[in-house]
């Protein structure tokens, strides 16, 4: 074993203690578990353990990205272990090219394009994987965000998601011990965080976060919460429920950063090869949390968390952006002009509110969007629109900065001299522009009962933002 997927002891007698102990549980857990509770640990005996309905196995829809998503992976540059052509029956799907309204993803890479190329961004290839299948009383979504640029990022999650994938489809669907209540659940989620482990190692991948959520239909459903959300997580690509009723947001993973303040520059714990062949799970947190049907659950990677931080907005500041010392500009005749928002001026945030700003900030993204459609709901399509939408005009103004200045900076007329001045002031102009650049990753499932009868993709299809500078269409497919 490369880790105990429960994380707390090494041994399998106690792995198996625990699974007796859930099934003794199933009978007399009596706790009430309030809608908008959420429930958090490093096991999954922290959690609720309420009956669930028999998992359906027939597949309505699947969609994983960008581009192949976790139907391509490299075990080198000319040996590919799987191809578009050859995507057959991964996970126990075999067409992942066909989303629905209700479950779909979005992949966006908000970076500067290089230097005299429209076609290259820094950070390519985009690191990060989404993956989504509905079924018609169960859903299962994942999304890794690749540590670091590079082939070798991505290839770590394509593999997370992948490993991860393929053991819950074959527990929850292709074994005779199926699970019977919500801790069921986790504990095979917790394993499927091995599985994905050991293909990383095994296919010589890095590191990437991992966050993988399941929405099941509860046993004994009192009025409209008749749904539970199960997630397990590494690293900062959190899970989020937008509920119908309330309009508001949660973080059903806020555990993984709890009380400490967010470090954009470090995930927080990684699957894959972070300490030799170990990962680091400093950060592993296993949630719950009783949803109702019309609620939308929707995973990202922090390229679109963190664009809603209210720091990375400009709207507040941290003790640490405050207090910082200025770098010397000797070589800089003056100041820049386009600071409308210096840090000496903006609010001091503690993490707690910088949560609350930031869930503030995606709820009145979400719900002005639903009043723009005059609709009292947004399809999955729609919700993961609007939110790539908004963060590539966040980060429009920084992005085409930067353009600019890496082109003007690399103007081989300029001497050396010039060169460093120029390379220093971009430093500090560009605090000054909001966002955060990165690959910015959604996948959502709006809850329902689904069934081929209601398949919404009939004769439709949408221009899909991940593909449209080439001017594509993504459109739906069938099985």
């Amino acid at each position: 074993m490369l880790f105990d997927p429960c994380t707390i002891d090494s041994s399998i007698w106690r792995l198996m203690a625990e699974a007796l102990l859930s099934k003794c549980l199933n009978a007399v857990w009596k706790r009430s578990v309030s809608p908008d509770q959420i429930w958090s640990g490093t096991k999954f005996t922290d959690l609720p353990c309420i009956p669930i309905r028999e998992m359906t196995p027939d597949i309505i829809g699947a969609s994983t990205g960008p581009q192949e998503g976790l139907c391509e992976i490299l075990l080198d540059s000319a040996s590919p272990l799987t191809t578009p052509d050859m995507c057959t029956l991964i996970a126990g799907v075999s067409n992942w090219k066909c989303p629905l309204s209700e479950a779909d993803g979005l992949s966006f890479s908000l970076y500067d394009h290089k230097v005299g190329m429209t076609d290259e961004r820094n950070g390519d290839p985009n690191a990060d994987v989404y993956a989504v299948i509905a079924r018609p009383n169960n859903a299962i979504l994942a999304i890794a965000d690749g540590c670091s640029w590079g082939p070798k990022p991505r290839q770590a999650a394509r593999c997370a998601v992948r490993g991860s994938m393929e053991y819950l489809n074959q527990q929850f669907f292709d074994t005779v011990d199926k699970p019977h209540n919500t801790q069921d659940i986790v504990r095979n989620m917790l394993l499927s965080f091995h599985s994905a482990q050991k293909m990383i190692v095994e296919n010589n991948g890095t590191t990437t976060t991992l966050c993988v959520a399941v929405v099941c239909e509860l046993a004994e459903s009192k009025g409209e919460n008749g749904w539970g959300l199960c997630v397990v997580s590494v690293g900062d690509s959190p899970c989020f429920v937008w509920q119908k009723k309330t309009g508001q947001v949660f973080e059903v993973t806020s555990a993984s950063h709890s009380g400490h303040v967010r470090d954009m520059r470090d995930s927080g714990g990684c699957l894959g090869t972070s300490m030799g062949q170990q990962p680091d799970l400093d950060n592993l947190v296993c949630c719950y949390m009783t949803v109702a049907e019309g609620d939308a659950v929707f995973l990202t990677s922090d390229g679109i968390s963190d664009n809603f931080d209210p720091v990375t907005r400009l709207e507040g500041a941290t003790d640490g952006a405050r207090n910082a010392k200025k770098p010397e500009r000797t070589q800089v005749a003056a100041a820049p002009q386009n600071d409308q928002y210096p840090a000496s001026k903006r609010p001091i945030l503690t993490p707690r509110q910088r949560q609350t700003m930031l869930l503030s900030n995606i709820s009145q993204l979400l719900n002005n969007a639903r009043l723009q459609i005059l609709q009292q709901e947004l399809s999955a399509w729609e919700l993961n629109n609007a939110v790539i939408k908004y963060v590539i005009e966040l980060t429009d103004t920084k992005r085409r900065y930067m353009e600019h200045a890496m082109k003007d900076i690399g103007n081989p007329t300029h001497s050396k001299a010039e060169k460093e001045a120029k390379e220093l002031d971009f430093k500090v102009k560009l605090k000054s522009f909001k966002g955060k650049l990165d690959h910015a990753t959604i996948v959502t499932y709006k809850i329902c009962l689904l069934d081929d009868a209601r398949h919404a993709l009939s004769g439709t299809s949408y221009v899909n933002i991940e593909q449209s500078e080439k001017g594509t269409t993504k459109s739906p497919g069938s099985f």
